[in-house]
């Protein structure tokens, strides 16, 4: 099952996700929109109803202790949302090794999610700065995370 765009601001509004949190969601939307409609003009198949939903609710546990992007898959699956679950578990830089994007899908909502802020598209660049500025240390992280999503952008963009 796959929930609407309407269903999905629904749903983060009454899981208490932040405004500025919601701002990123829609961000992230728009950004794995444009690329998924790009892919579907190249004649890839992508399930543009799923890329809609899992890049409006990828963070829907953004405010929860541990893994943001474990736990909201877990929340996820509890509302029935598997595939939407599959993709928002993968989006995250600290869990890459364990669950790394695989399916078209996941590296569209994987890669959104690292050009997109609370409001705005940046750059793979821009947004790496603001994960050092806001999260700070971490360079290990950073640099396998920044790689890893410049590699995703070769295989999605630079086509």
């Amino acid at each position: 099952m796959i929930p609407r765009e309407k269903e999905c601001l629904e749903i983060l509004k009454e899981n208490n996700v932040p405004e500025n949190v919601i701002a990123h969601s829609i961000a992230v939307k728009n950004a794995a929109v444009e690329i998924t409609d790009n892919l579907i003009r190249k004649g890839v198949k992508v399930n543009k109803d799923l890329i809609i939903a899992a890049a409006l609710l990828h963070d829907i546990a953004r405010i929860m202790h541990g893994s943001h992007a474990i736990e909201g898959a877990k929340l996820l699956e509890k509302l029935g949302f598997h595939e939407v679950a599959d993709i928002a578990k993968t989006h995250g830089l600290s869990n890459l090794e364990k669950f790394p994007p695989i399916t078209t899908e996941q590296k569209i909502i994987f890669y959104a999610d690292k050009v997109a802020t609370e409001n705005k598209r940046v750059t793979v660049e821009e947004r790496f700065d603001y994960f050092k500025k806001r999260y700070g240390g971490r360079e290990e992280l950073w640099k396998k995370g920044y790689d890893f999503t410049k590699k995703i952008e070769k295989e999605l963009i630079k086509q």
